[in-house]
C-alpha cells in the first residue's frame, strides 16, 4: 500500500497544464479543471433526477474528480492527437495502464470505487457519459472565456465546441449549454465557478507554490473522497461520501463573491466572525437563488450548511484543515522560513482536535509518505 504516494500524486495534478498550445491568457490544470466538472456534474446529476433519470451519486463525483489523474503521469495530451487513428490505440492503452498503476497504490478496500473512478471514468454508463459531457461542457466555457478576452487562437475551437454541445446526446448537458447562451441566472452561477480560479489562497504570505479556490477545492474533495471511503469500508463508520464531497466542493463557492478573507482577520473578535458569517450566509443565499427552485435545499447543505454538526459536515472541516496541512508542508520543504511554524502549529491542532478514523491514519501513514517516501 502506497496510500501517501496516491495522495501525492493526486496533489501533482495543480501542475498538469492545459490548453499550452493556444498561449491562454487564463492559466488552467488539471486540478482546477476537474474541480469545475464535479461542481457542474453535481448539477448536471440534479437535472437528469429531476427528468426521472436516476445518478449514481458518488461515481459522477469520484469519476469527474479523478479522469484525468492519470495525466500525472502521461502528461497531456492534446485532444485532436488522442484521437488521431495511428495514436488512438496506443495512447488509450498508456492512459489505461497509468490509471491501473495509481489504482494499485491504494489499500485493497478502496481499490474497486477508485478502479471505476479512474480506469472507468467516461465508460458508457450514465455516470461516465455525464462527465464525458460535463468536460466538453467545461473546456467550451474556458475557450469562452479566452475568446471574450480577446484571444485569437481560441476563435475556431469555440464555434467546433458550440456546435458539438448544442446537439449533445445528454439533455443535461444541453440544458447547461442552453443556460450559457441564454445567459440566465444559472449562467450567472456557473460563472461564480469560473471565478474560483481566480480566488487566491494564503495572501500576505510568499509562496513558491500557487494556490487557490479551484485548486483547494479540488484537493479537499479528492481527499474528502479517499478519506469518506476509508472510514466506511475499512472502519465501517457511516457516512454518506457523496454528501461529504458535495459538500467540500462547495462549501467556498462564496468566494467567488466575497473573496478570501484570512482567517485571523475572520475571526479576531467573536463578534467579527458572527458578522463575518452573516455576510457570507446573506451571499451564498444570494447564489442559491440563481439556481433552480428544486436544486436549493441540497445546495444550501453544499454551501451555506457545509460545516454543520452533521458527521459528514464535521468531515468537512477535519478536510478543510488538513488540505491547508498539505499545502503547509508541500511550501516548508522550499520555504520554509515562511511556513514551518504555522505548519507545526497546524498539525498540533488537528493532532489535539479530532480523533476520526480517517485523522489517526492520515497522521500515522499518509503524513510519513508525504514527508519520507519519494516514490
Amino acid at each position: 500500500m502506497y496510500n501517501g504516494t496516491f495522495i501525492r500524486k493526486m496533489t501533482r495534478m495543480q501542475n498538469v497544464q492545459r490548453w499550452d498550445e493556444y498561449a491562454p491568457h487564463y492559466h488552467d490544470n488539471a486540478a482546477s479543471h476537474s474541480f469545475r466538472v464535479a461542481v457542474f456534474s453535481l448539477i448536471a446529476a440534479y437535472y437528469e433526477e429531476q427528468k426521472g433519470r436516476p445518478v449514481n451519486l458518488l461515481d459522477v463525483l469520484g469519476k469527474a474528480l479523478f479522469h484525468d489523474m492519470n495525466e500525472v503521469q502521461t502528461g497531456p495530451i492534446m485532444h485532436r492527437t488522442k484521437k488521431e487513428p495511428t495514436l488512438k490505440e496506443h495512447i488509450e492503452r498508456m492512459e489505461r495502464t497509468a490509471s491501473l498503476g495509481l489504482v494499485d497504490l491504494l489499500s485493497q478496500s478502496l481499490r474497486p470505487d477508485f478502479y471505476r473512478f479512474l480506469v472507468e471514468a467516461e465508460d458508457d454508463s450514465f455516470e461516465g457519459r455525464i462527465v464525458d459531457g460535463i468536460d466538453s461542457f467545461d473546456a467550451m466555457l474556458f475557450v469562452r472565456r479566452e475568446v471574450a478576452h480577446g484571444s485569437p487562437h481560441f476563435v475556431a475551437k469555440l464555434e467546433e465546441m458550440k456546435a458539438a454541445l448544442c446537439d449533445h446526446p445528454l439533455e443535461s448537458v444541453r440544458w447547461l449549454y442552453e443556460q450559457v447562451e441564454q445567459e440566465t441566472d444559472v449562467a450567472t452561477f456557473i460563472e461564480n465557478v469560473m471565478r474560483m480560479d481566480s480566488v487566491r489562497r494564503w495572501k500576505g504570505r510568499f509562496n513558491t507554490i500557487d494556490d487557490n479556490d479551484a485548486i483547494h477545492g479540488f484537493r479537499a474533495a479528492a481527499l474528502g473522497m479517499f478519506s469518506g471511503l476509508l472510514e466506511q469500508k475499512k472502519y465501517n463508520v457511516d457516512v454518506d461520501v457523496a454528501e461529504l464531497v458535495a459538500r467540500l466542493l462547495c462549501h467556498d463557492l462564496v468566494e467567488g463573491v466575497t473573496g478570501d478573507v484570512l482567517g485571523p482577520v475572520k475571526h479576531s473578535t467573536a463578534e467579527t466572525g458572527q458578522a463575518f458569517e452573516a455576510y457570507e450566509r446573506a451571499e451564498s443565499e444570494a447564489l442559491l437563488s440563481l439556481l433552480p427552485d428544486y436544486m436549493q435545499p441540497a445546495f444550501r447543505r453544499y454551501m451555506a450548511d457545509s460545516k454543520d454538526d452533521t458527521y459528514e459536515g464535521k468531515l468537512v472541516d477535519m478536510m478543510d484543515k488538513l488540505d491547508a496541512l498539505i499545502k503547509m508542508n508541500m511550501e516548508r520543504k522550499m520555504n520554509g522560513a515562511e511556513y514551518e511554524v504555522i505548519y507545526r502549529e497546524q498539525l498540533r491542532k488537528v493532532q489535539l482536535r479530532y480523533e476520526n478514523p480517517s485523522m489517526i491514519f492520515f497522521l500515522a501513514y499518509i503524513l510519513h509518505d508525504l514527508d519520507y517516501v519519494t516514490s
